[in-house]
């Protein structure tokens, strides 16, 4: 079966369900190739994948609740408080209560964190370039718009928002 999204020899277009498994395909395999480069970028510097998503999201949403992140990167309380565990013993993040709410904490990047910010903003910039080399700027914003359209599609379903 050809999943890279090409035509086979011979054949025509394919038949409109087979377009949509291959593109589910082709969006799940350049996802995977993502992850797994980011994840080879990271290792050099000490974090692995989901440490650095936690460092980025912390980063851009400083004090965000154990929940919210939970939430954003889609994990469970559970893995998050372990993950969290072990940046903490890194000095990668500190977690402080909430004052409105003591049950909950407030996640906060400490200086080892900052400090790594400068390197992982260059490794991300670099596998940015590389994702989209020989691709035209038309094309990349097609593509994202595309994307975020069929994001928002599979989200009313997955919320029985269906119409």
């Amino acid at each position: 079966m050809n999943t890279t999204g090409t035509e086979t020899a011979g054949r025509g277009s394919a038949p409109e369900s087979e377009q949509d498994e291959r593109i589910g395909f082709l969006i799940h395999e350049v996802a995977n190739a993502i992850s797994q480069g980011y994840s080879r970028a990271m290792a050099p510097l000490g974090l692995t994948r989901p440490q650095a998503r936690v460092l980025i999201w912390v980063d851009y949403s400083p004090g965000i609740t154990q929940a919210e992140l939970c939430e954003l990167i889609g994990t469970s309380p559970m893995a998050l408080t372990g993950l969290l565990d072990r940046m903490e013993a890194k000095n990668l993040v500190k977690r402080e209560e909430n004052p409105a709410d003591r049950r909950a904490k407030r996640i906060f990047l400490t200086d080892g964190a900052l400090a790594l910010k400068p390197e992982m903003e260059k490794v991300e910039a670099e596998l940015r370039r590389a994702a989209r080399a020989g691709l035209e700027p038309e094309e990349i914003a097609t593509a994202q718009r595309v994307l975020t359209t069929m994001k928002a599609n599979v989200e009313k379903i997955r919320n029985g928002d269906s119409d």
